[in-house]
């Protein structure tokens, strides 16, 4: 058992049904985006005196102004997720560097807030886009996620970086917060959210999150609006076989999977926090992990 304060971070990947990987890729025209899901996440959340951390695509932002005001004033917390969902690593440098800097700007003009992190539509980025960040001033980033078996895979090599505690690290006041996955077999294994949690077999990956939060300090969650949606699915002809199943599966065991990795962080004592609290506390030297 690890001694020590424990932190767990929630956040959403705040985009449109349609910047869905399988969506977008494809030619379908759908009209529904879904993104009650937001208000599902935040009522679930509010339950337990949780507040998320938001990386929202402009546009998705912008169809949800007026609630998404109201969460940040109730102490949810914003972040960028893109100009567009298209992959970093698809763009050139200076292509990356203008969509990034026009979306930071049209979320804090509209939103009235500095938006200091980022996290890449699928985790897709490598260090020379992350010193695209530093430059445009953002002080973190929540995309090294070292699963390799995902679309648009990308690395970012934190040699170069201190490490602040298991998937953190800093540099001249920059942070790197990855998303954790668990040993398995030799095999890195999610246990942070998103389809991997809400398809996958409960009882597997239950015990998989009891070790790991047992063994480590730091935790992260993460989903789409789409995931916990009221909204019926749209039909969805033309998208193989797996990807009918990864747009559908789970669905409504979800909040309740949810409910259950709260309860299991709570018995474990972590703390509730966001990532821009997280950082400016450790920028402030606060001794946050012993």
């Amino acid at each position: 058992m690890i001694k020590g304060r424990k932190f767990a971070i929630f956040t959403m990947d705040l985009e449109d049904l349609t910047d869905t990987g399988c969506i977008r890729e494809s030619d379908l025209d759908l009209h529904e985006d879904m993104l009650d899901g937001l208000d599902e996440y935040v009522k679930l959340l509010d339950k337990h005196s949780i507040k998320a951390t938001l990386f929202a695509v402009s546009d998705a932002a912008l169809k949800v102004k007026d609630k998404l005001k109201d969460y940040i004033k109730s102490g949810h917390d914003l972040a960028l997720h893109g100009y567009d969902h298209a992959a970093p690593i698809t763009l050139d440098k200076d292509e990356f560097r203008e969509k990034i800097r026009l979306a930071k700007n049209k979320l804090e003009e509209t939103f009235g807030v500095n938006i200091t992190g980022y996290r890449a539509p699928y985790f897709s980025l490598d260090n020379s886009r992350l010193e695209v960040l530093r430059e445009l001033g953002f002080t973190y980033d929540s995309s090294k996620f070292d699963f390799p078996k995902r679309n648009y895979a990308a690395q970012i090599d934190t040699a170069d970086f201190k490490k602040v505690a298991e998937n953190i690290y800093r540099r001249s006041g920059f942070y790197e917060f990855g998303v954790p996955l668990k040993k398995f077999m030799g095999i890195r294994v999610p246990v942070s959210g998103g389809g991997y949690v809400r398809i996958g077999d409960w009882g597997f990956f239950a015990s998989m999150l009891y070790n790991y939060l047992s063994n480590n300090n730091y935790y992260v969650f993460y989903l789409h609006p789409f995931e916990l949606s009221k909204v019926r699915m749209p039909r969805t002809p033309k998208l193989k076989s797996y990807d009918k199943y990864y747009l559908r599966a789970g669905i409504k065991s979800y909040p309740r999977k949810i409910e259950r990795i709260i309860k299991m962080l709570k018995k474990q004592g972590y703390e509730f926090i966001t990532f821009s609290d997280l950082a400016k506390r450790l920028e402030a030297g606060e001794k946050m992990f012993e």
